[in-house]
């Protein structure tokens, strides 16, 4: 024995990290949310949040995701190197779309919101200062993103 590992005993971060990229965009569509918007109404701030397939672009990174996360998997699974060449080209192809709908995402805000967004607590005619903003699930869909590219990065870099 020359204390060489086989292929197929080699831990693959880049599958682990686009995965788990993948899992963490997802994660970040739904689980924390991708817009807000608050005003204040009888003293108090009230905030209304907004999944991340409420826009277009949440959708295409949910899919993205999606892919990342599944091609991650079959990355970690597979150790033909042809394989993991299709693997990681598409797990890659993921990890960007997924990063760049995120980024897209955050000059959507307003278009999210809309003109007259629901105002419960004022009354009709009554004016009202409206505060948008991203929410945490949209740089959470970022940093998914960013962990997605960077296993392919890795699955690209690794020695073959």
């Amino acid at each position: 024995m020359n204390g060489d590992r086989a292929p197929s005993s080699e831990i693959t971060y880049a599958g682990i990290a686009g995965a788990v990229g993948g899992m963490v965009g997802i994660a970040g569509i739904y689980a924390g949310k991708w817009f807000s918007y608050s005003y204040i109404a009888d003293g108090a701030r009230a905030t209304f949040y907004f999944d991340g397939t409420e826009d277009w672009t949440g959708q295409v990174a949910f899919i993205a995701g999606l892919a990342a996360f599944a091609f991650g998997i079959a990355f970690i699974l597979f150790s033909d190197p042809q394989v993991r060449t299709i693997t990681g080209s598409i797990m890659g192809v993921g990890g960007i779309f997924l990063l760049a709908m995120a980024v897209l995402a955050f000059t959507r805000v307003d278009e999210v919101v809309g003109p007259h967004p629901f105002l419960p607590g004022i009354d009709p005619g009554q004016s009202v200062r409206i505060t948008t903003a991203a929410a945490g699930g949209l740089w959470m869909s970022v940093v998914g993103g960013m962990a997605a590219v960077y296993g392919a990065f890795l699955s690209i870099r690794r020695e073959r």
